[in-house]
């Protein structure tokens, strides 16, 4: 297979390695609907997609214990070396981000329920409308990171890591206008605390998107830029541009 490395004399390496990668795009793609299910879910008060979440969340749990093992066999089997070991790394620690990211959709239910059965759940939800604006950014980042993944494509990385400033402007922008509803009238209280939490829990899955992003970035170049500038970025990847 061309990606990810070159085909190896022992095919089986190719092969595991290709199905280690395909569990945890399958894997990501469980963890988007979680997002996207949980985000509607605190946006419309809703306890039945709240409950609908529930029962999704231990099917991404599983996949992860799966590739855990998985990942354990392929490494004493094959001792793999240089560009394959990246990739596993890459693997292991998208499959932790992706974990985490359907724990932080567990609290969006956990909000969500806490609000359906509210007397005022109608007119409180409109608080919850910049959590839903959230949680389709950070759904679209994540699905951008898989879909690099998916295609070795390092500019869909970048991309996704340069979003953290978009990120940053839309949370400061919803918690400024959340702030007003409090000053309205201070009984919104509660609901603004609670979508204060719906949205940092959204900051946090972008977050694990963009750890996702870098990621693939350091598997397919090396290149660990957790702490390069972002100016930078483009010029860097500009001559290699997907996995080779």
């Amino acid at each position: 297979m061309g990606y990810p490395g070159a085909p190896h004399t022992f095919s089986r390496l190719d092969g595991d390695l290709g199905t280690f990668r395909q569990s945890v795009l399958d894997m990501g793609q469980l963890a988007c609907e979680q997002v996207h299910i949980g985000t509607e879910a605190v946006a419309y008060c809703d306890a039945e997609r709240a409950r609908r979440l529930r029962r999704n969340f231990h099917s991404v749990r599983d996949l992860d214990m799966d590739l855990l093992a998985a990942n354990v066999a392929t490494l004493a089997i094959h001792h793999p070396l240089a560009s394959d070991l990246r990739f596993m790394i890459m693997f292991s620690r998208t499959a932790y981000d992706l974990e985490r990211i359907n724990r932080e959709a567990m609290k969006l239910a956990d909000l969500a329920e806490l609000h359906s059965d509210a007397t005022n759940a109608r007119s409180g939800c409109e608080m919850f409308d910049d959590v839903l604006i959230m949680g389709e950014e950070a759904e679209r980042l994540l699905q951008k990171a898989l879909i690099g993944i998916a295609d070795g494509q390092i500019p869909l990385a970048i991309e996704v890591i340069k979003a953290q400033e978009q990120i940053d402007r839309l949370s400061q922008g919803a918690l400024r206008r959340l702030a007003t509803y409090i000053m309205q009238d201070p009984r919104n209280m509660q609901w603004v605390i609670d979508a204060t939490i719906a949205l940092k829990g959204l900051e946090r899955v972008a977050d694990h998107a963009v750890n996702i992003a870098m990621n693939l970035v350091y598997a397919c170049s090396g290149k660990d830029i957790r702490h390069s500038s972002m100016l930078n970025l483009n010029e860097d990847f500009l001559a290699s541009p997907t996995c080779q």
